[in-house]
């Protein structure tokens, strides 16, 4: 397979390589608009750098992966749909909900593949979580996530500015790492999100997108689920976020941190303990090697541009109940 990667100057870019090394796997070449990373990237993977996205649009390939800016996403969709080219984009996938609409409406019009690394959905927690563990979607009462990373530094150090720009972002924490939990919530209830209230925070006088952010959302079965995001941890490279969670579940209680899972059964309330892999970068090289598969297979990915809209409709209204003091928010579903 002959894969072109537009934009490398991305944080989440390097935890795809191990996948793109995989026999079979060509890359026909890079491009990086940032100019920040592209040389690096183009000698680890022995591949031409293009001078631009357009170059590299023109170039032969079977599969694209895009990781630009988010006000640069939408558009450079439109023409990998527009050439029937299958792609992976990292959400949110646009800068903002109608345009988020208007390329999965494109898609799916010229039943072009995309999918969205929403990677929760081929992890260990969600394994655990799952049916086939006694969870029935419809058991669960209330969950919580906390997941907060590294500080605005970090994006500034990887060539990412406009990460703290709300014009070139969108948003911020809620946005770049909350969006995997409420698509979580969604997926494990099989409900979607139907009303929000949202509680954000700015520390920086220089940035505009949420240092912290806090999420309040009920389900259209009724459930709870709370979703606290920030850039506030103190990152390492061997410690890079503080995540835990707390899940109840008619059948179980459930709470994790570090690599810990701990379930307590209602029944006999005899609690276990076990090790579980939380450590999100490495589902990226699982999720993309995914795609591949359920493209070869043609059916739908694991998670699509339908999930991303999903998904980016609980955010704006949470960012929507947030500029009004937390007053509850519809959700737009589709």
């Amino acid at each position: 397979m002959r894969i072109a990667i537009f934009d490398v100057s991305h944080w989440h870019f390097p935890l795809y390589i191990a996948a793109l090394k995989d026999p079979g796997i060509e890359v026909i070449g890079i491009s990086d608009s940032a100019a920040f990373a592209g040389p690096r990237f183009s000698g680890l993977l022995d591949c031409k750098l293009y001078g631009s996205n357009d170059e590299l649009m023109g170039q032969d390939f079977d599969f694209a992966l895009v990781f630009s800016r988010h006000s640069d996403m939408a558009e450079l969709a439109k023409r990998l749909i527009a050439k029937g080219k299958p792609f992976l984009i990292e959400k949110p996938c646009g800068l903002n909900l109608e345009e988020v609409r208007r390329i999965r409406e494109l898609s799916e019009k010229h039943g072009v593949f995309v999918s969205v690394p929403f990677i929760q959905r081929v992890s260990d927690l969600t394994d655990r979580l799952s049916p086939a563990t006694g969870l029935a979607p419809d058991g669960f009462e209330h969950l919580s996530f906390r997941f907060v990373v590294g500080s605005v530094a970090r994006y500034e150090r990887s060539g990412c500015a406009w990460m703290l720009d709300k014009a070139l972002a969108g948003g911020g924490s809620m946005l770049n790492v909350g969006i995997h939990f409420i698509d979580l919530i969604s997926n494990l209830t099989q409900s979607p999100i139907t009303e929000v209230s949202g509680q954000i925070q700015i520390y920086r006088p220089d940035v505009t997108v949420d240092e912290q952010a806090v999420f309040t959302c009920r389900t259209a079965a009724g459930q709870i689920g709370v979703i606290e995001t920030g850039y506030l941890y103190p990152a390492t490279v061997d410690d890079q976020r503080d995540f835990a969670f707390s899940i109840s579940h008619r059948q179980s209680y459930i709470r994790g941190y570090a690599n810990q899972f701990y379930a307590k059964p209602r029944e006999n309330e005899r609690a276990s303990s076990t090790a579980v892999e939380y450590n999100t970068d490495e589902y990226y090289p699982v999720f993309l090697r995914r795609s591949w598969a359920d493209l070869a297979k043609g059916g739908p990915p694991v998670a699509g541009l339908l999930e991303a809209e999903r998904a980016l409709a609980v955010i704006e209204a949470g960012y929507r109940s947030a500029a009004n003091r937390g007053v509850p928010e519809h959700v737009e579903t589709s």
